[in-house]
């Protein structure tokens, strides 16, 4: 009886090992696509995210994570190197997701910021005709630990995901095991508050306000859901999720589209964090939601062993392209035709 017992725990763990890698995409084959329609801008390192203007252009989040902060945005278009831009920046300045609220002839840009301290938006107002920044030290304000991306409601309320339950070791505990202690934040006049919980390493967010629909991205579960929820109202629907996308991260729209980076291969990602000469391949999805916010389709757009830029963290369509950027890698990619 316990011979039975023994081969089965250990028939059941060497399941749960198995299955893991293979989320972590260990016996993924990756191959390249359309790496050939895309050319590498260098002058920016680290760039997590990007949000793009109603103008043209687009503001990117940057900090080389190998050498350390501090950080700054950059303003880019086609055709036209990368410009640091100046400004007042905080004194610890982390920069990882971003976005921007635009009304009125202003742009208000909202950078999450993982402070030793803990984490904080930080808040600029962004003068495209001096291309600066200034520093708004009265909107900005502190939202706990462990906040990955944030997506604009309005010029006061903002969705946040928030990655981890736990920090330092009980985090790495939580991805390996995938627990489901992630979720998304509101922050409001009234402070911060749970807004949805149960998700697997929530990262990207996008907030559409004309559909009063999110979605979010799920790294560790591989996964893209789309809820129904109007500011105000009640709590999140679920309309619908796709998964099997491989360590997904930053959403962003495209038109009635979205376009979603991926890290096919999340070990090689965790290796190239801690040593800059490892590579890490990269992948681009488009997905098409449904009229109902179900995922109709999904469309591998671009796919590398990272020869070009490794870690993709982020696509945005700019300027009829799709720029990319990566959380480690130096650099930014253009890509046409996709």
């Amino acid at each position: 009886m316990k011979t039975r017992v023994v081969i089965a725990l250990v028939a059941v763990v060497l399941g749960f090992v198995i299955d893991l890698l293979i989320d972590a995409g260990v016996f993924y084959q990756v191959r390249d696509i359309n790496v050939r329609q895309c050319r590498k801008i260098p002058g920016v390192s680290g760039a997590e995210d990007i949000a793009p203007l109603r103008e043209g252009g687009a503001l990117v989040s940057s900090m080389d994570r190998h050498a350390g902060p501090p950080g700054a945005l950059y303003f880019v278009r086609e055709g036209q190197a990368p410009l640091r831009l100046p400004g007042d920046y905080p004194a610890d300045f982390f920069p990882h997701g971003i976005d921007v609220w635009q009304q009125g002839g202003e742009t208000w840009v909202y950078v999450v910021s993982h402070r030793v301290r803990g984490d904080r938006i930080d808040v600029f107002r962004f003068e495209r005709a001096a291309l600066r920044l200034v520093y708004q030290p009265g909107m900005s304000r502190h939202v706990g630990r462990n906040i990955n991306d944030i997506s604009v409601i309005d010029r006061s309320r903002w969705l946040m995901t928030r990655d981890h339950a736990g920090a330092g070791l009980a985090g790495r505990i939580e991805d390996y095991l995938r627990l489901p202690f992630s979720g998304v934040l509101l922050v409001d006049e009234n402070g911060v508050h749970p807004l949805l919980d149960g998700l697997h390493f929530a990262n990207g967010i996008y907030f559409d306000r004309r559909l009063a629909r999110f979605y979010v991205a799920e790294t560790t579960r591989g996964a893209v859901s789309s809820w129904a929820w109007r500011p105000g109202g009640g709590n999140p629907v679920m309309l619908g999720r796709i998964d099997g996308l491989r360590g997904v991260d930053n959403i962003m729209p495209d038109g009635g589209r979205l376009l979603v980076a991926a890290h096919p291969q999340l070990l090689k990602l965790a290796g190239y964090e801690e040593d800059a000469r490892a590579r890490a391949p990269s992948l681009v999805w488009r997905l098409v939601p449904g009229p109902n916010g179900e995922m109709e389709r999904a469309q591998m757009l671009y796919q590398s062993h990272g020869q070009a830029l490794a870690a993709i963290s982020v696509a945005a369509p700019l300027d009829g392209q799709v720029m990319m950027g990566s959380v480690f890698d130096d650099g930014l990619l253009t890509c046409w035709g996709l």
